[in-house]
């Protein structure tokens, strides 16, 4: 039903404009998704449907049922787009195009890393309940830079810094994780205490192509009051770091939309075309290893008091 209102409501006298179905698209999908269900579940509340016998098998009452709200919901997408002759998306696209172009600073990419990695300091998922909400800008970010690169525009001159933000596959997805989560593995690793090595050895394979459950959840990250602070920090010192530096043009800027699980130090130079930017998740590493490791210092002495109590008590 979504996907028909979608249809409707973007398809004009002279049939499917197909930049409809770009990332210039994503709102007006968003918005005819809702319009939908909501109507849809009013008619349902208030019982404006087609009711069959109870002798009707379920399957085919629950069609006739949705025939009403359907015809409703199309009608109304119908009656805005081709009675009014209203164009949705350049109406839409008009009101949100300077939210869309201001949202693009460093207030917002630290701002959004620092509340994202928060959700996952106490346990909840801060990309899918957070960072998802900004994906339909970074996708027109991406688009945006795309077309300039088209036209000639250099890719360190670009007009997004944020291409792909909450997509996956941009500067903060190359940022974030190689600062917050790449530290607590390497210390691990080199830890004196043997539960650390072990779980290192296996959080350090998905941790390179950005899977950091393993180490948020098992050493864990998330809820530990000695590494709580510096887990959020990092993260958000080292996007503070990225964004500037692409700021004033050292790094290049995303053009391409990359999958979330691409390795960082692959993830800069396949979407920027510009080698240089597999440095970035190396200082990211850097910053982040030397805000952990006072945090660590206390965290391992604490864990290494446990070990030696617990193998006591063992004996």
């Amino acid at each position: 039903m979504g996907l028909a209102a979608f249809i409707i409501v973007t398809t004009g006298t002279d049939g499917i404009d197909a930049n409809n179905w770009s990332a210039s698209g994503l709102f007006v999908a968003i918005v005819t998704v809702l319009l939908s269900v909501y109507i849809y579940a009013k008619f349902l509340e208030k019982g404006f449907t087609i009711k069959m016998p109870d002798s009707v098998p379920p399957a085919i009452g629950n069609s006739f049922a949705s025939v009403v709200p359907y015809a409703a919901c199309m009608g109304v997408c119908w009656f805005i787009r081709t009675l009014l002759n209203i164009d949705v998306v350049a109406v839409l696209m008009g009101l949100l195009t300077p939210l869309v172009a201001g949202a693009d600073n460093i207030f917002v990419a630290t701002g959004s890393t620092f509340l994202a990695q928060l959700l996952w300091a106490v346990g909840l998922h801060g990309d899918n309940m957070f960072l998802v909400n900004f994906t339909p800008f970074g996708l027109m970010w991406i688009e945006e830079n795309a077309a300039a690169l088209a036209d000639g525009t250099s890719i360190y001159e670009l007009p997004h810094i944020l291409g792909g933000l909450g997509a996956g596959g941009g500067l903060q997805r190359m940022m974030i994780w190689t600062a917050a989560a790449w530290p607590p593995i390497f210390l691990m690793l080199t830890s004196k205490v043997k539960y650390h090595k072990t779980l290192g050895i296996a959080c350090l394979p998905p941790a390179i192509f950005t899977v950091v459950e393993p180490v948020v959840f098992g050493l864990p990250l998330a809820l530990n009051p000695y590494l709580m602070i510096p887990f959020i920090l990092s993260a958000t010192v080292s996007m503070a770091v990225g964004y500037g530096l692409t700021m004033v043009h050292v790094f290049g800027r995303f053009f391409a939309a990359l999958p979330w699980a691409t390795p960082p130090f692959l993830l800069g130079p396949l979407g920027t075309g510009d080698i240089k930017t597999a440095l970035l998740p190396v200082i990211a590493f850097v910053i982040g290893l030397v805000i952990y490791l006072p945090f660590w210092r206390v965290y391992e002495k604490k864990c290494l008091e446990e070990e030696a109590e617990n193998e006591a008590e063992a004996a």
